[in-house]
């Protein structure tokens, strides 16, 4: 009976076994990360607590004052900013919103350790559920209003579009704060879908890869909030799917400007979002060049966007060193100082970032997987480093093309890696005042997960034999575990009877 049990185990996980060709022939990976998402990304967005992610309350202000018609930010000069009692007064970053979705940001903040004018730190805390049901009762009541500063002023309108299209419509509805929330949390949800959903169907290589990164805990808890994580990410994969396909497509004979377009459109939307992710468009130069009419043409397919989006971030770069100046920061110095400082200071800029990896590229590592609510609920690290695990035998195993990645294509990815790196930790360079260690601050290991595919193709080789066990099948069953245990995680973590 036993050795019965343990061959149908066997069978179950095996490459021969009904499981493996039903999930080939029928439940295409496209499928299985619609299926999956939309699950466990509606319980995540309605579990969560309200406004309890990455700066969301920031950026629902955000959301809000586009629906009022205010593209930038409003000012504010104040001797506190709400919590801070300072000296003098300071110019604040604000916007004017109704004091019922301000009430419930404020009674949320004590789930997380804050401290007061006094410096006194607080403690995190747990919401009853009573209190939870609560807050989904409380009204809009839309003409009382207050001015709330907040500090995620420089994102435009291209990051919140379907969401500001939504909150227009709940505002005219006098939708209740709560639902507001859920619902932009769904668009958010919906949006990463849409764009994760082609990015898998339309790669010719590592289908399987792109499913197990797009389903990892933290990728559906960053979908299912109000932030722009989910569009980065969302726009990211779907890039490198796309220049695969363009690479290995092999219906496709020659690249045109039909082609080109998408490629172009798709890096430019990526750079308004977050312009550090620029060297994604090198991914361009592992395009077969026979593919291109002539040199000449190949290069202007590059140069154009390139000059785009190189105009767009010098000039977004420029407008917001100007309407920021005279403005509150909490953690920044001087930018202006700080960009000349690279330039006049090399060294010390790179003992910055150089002491910064060494000194923190473990709990980077750890935050790509595992960085839920604000940054204070984490996973057991041993279910980490066992998915990581697996994600790397289905990079070495799993979805073989029939050409692997040369070691020009690896040298690529290592560069634009490398590059999207040192313009992150540069940014936060640049704003943020260093540890007095020297670290750089500010930086997330989710910020890494938008170049994550590329990292895990490098492990692409054709010189080990496919093992015979079902690894996706497997995978997915763990990520289903590892969400099982995350889900229990935030509910032990925020509620209390």
């Amino acid at each position: 009976m036993v050795q019965n049990f343990i061959n149908t185990i066997q069978k179950f996980f095996s490459c021969n076994g009904n499981i493996y060709h039903y999930m080939r022939n029928y439940i295409v990976p496209e499928k299985i990360f619609l299926i999956f998402c939309l699950f466990w990304g509606i319980i995540l967005a309605f579990i969560n607590p309200l406004f309890l992610s990455f700066d969301e309350p920031e950026h629902f202000y955000k959301i809000y004052g586009f629906t009022d018609g205010t593209m930038n930010f409003k000012k504010i000069t104040s001797y506190t900013d709400g919590t801070l009692l300072f000296k003098e007064p300071q110019n604040f970053p604000a916007q004017i919103i109704p004091v019922s979705i301000v009430q419930i940001c404020v009674e949320n903040k004590r789930l997380n350790a804050y401290f007061d004018e006094n410096k006194t730190v607080y403690k995190p805390e747990k919401i009853k559920i009573k209190d939870a049901i609560r807050q989904y009762k409380t009204e809009l009541n839309k003409n009382f209003k207050t001015i709330v500063v907040h500090v995620i002023p420089s994102y435009t309108i291209a990051s919140y579009l379907p969401h500001t299209i939504m909150l227009t419509i709940l505002k005219y509805l006098d939708t209740k704060p709560a639902y507001m929330v859920f619902i932009l949390r769904l668009c958010s949800l919906f949006l990463y879908i849409a764009l994760v959903y082609n990015a898998i169907k339309i790669t010719p290589v590592k289908k399987y890869l792109f499913l197990i990164l797009s389903i990892a805990p933290l990728s559906v808890y960053l979908s299912s909030t109000i932030n722009t994580d989910h569009l980065v990410i969302g726009l990211a994969f779907l890039l490198i799917a796309y220049t695969l396909k363009l690479k290995y497509d092999e219906k496709l004979k020659s690249i045109e400007i039909k082609h080109i377009l998408p490629f172009a459109l798709l890096i430019l939307w990526l750079c308004v979002c977050k312009f550090t992710y620029l060297p994604l468009i090198i991914l361009f130069f592992i395009l077969p060049e026979e593919k291109f009419k002539n040199k000449k043409y190949r290069t202007l397919c590059f140069i154009i966007p390139f000059i785009i989006c190189a105009i767009w971030i010098a000039g977004y770069l420029t407008y917001n060193l100007h309407i920021f100046k005279g403005v509150f920061s909490y953690f920044s110095k001087d930018t202006v100082a700080a960009i000349k400082s690279i330039f006049t200071a090399p060294l010390d800029y790179i003992a910055s970032i150089v002491k910064t990896i060494i000194a923190n590229h473990t709990e980077y590592t750890r935050r790509i997987f595992s960085d839920f609510g604000s940054s204070d609920t984490q996973i057991h690290s041993g279910i980490i480093y066992s998915f990581i695990t697996l994600i790397f035998f289905n990079a070495l195993f799993c979805d073989k093309q029939k050409i692997p990645f040369n070691i020009k294509e690896k040298l690529i990815f290592v560069l634009i890696i490398l590059t999207v790196l040192l313009l992150t930790l540069t940014a936060n360079y640049i704003i943020f005042v260093l540890s007095p260690e020297g670290l750089i601050e500010g930086f997330k290991g989710r910020y890494l997960i938008p170049v994550l595919p590329l990292f895990f193709m490098l492990f692409d080789n054709n010189k080990l034999k496919p093992l015979k066990i079902n690894l996706p099948l497997i995978t997915v069953m763990y990520t289903f575990f590892f969400m099982i245990i995350f889900t229990l995680t935030i509910i032990n973590r925020y509620y209390t009877v």
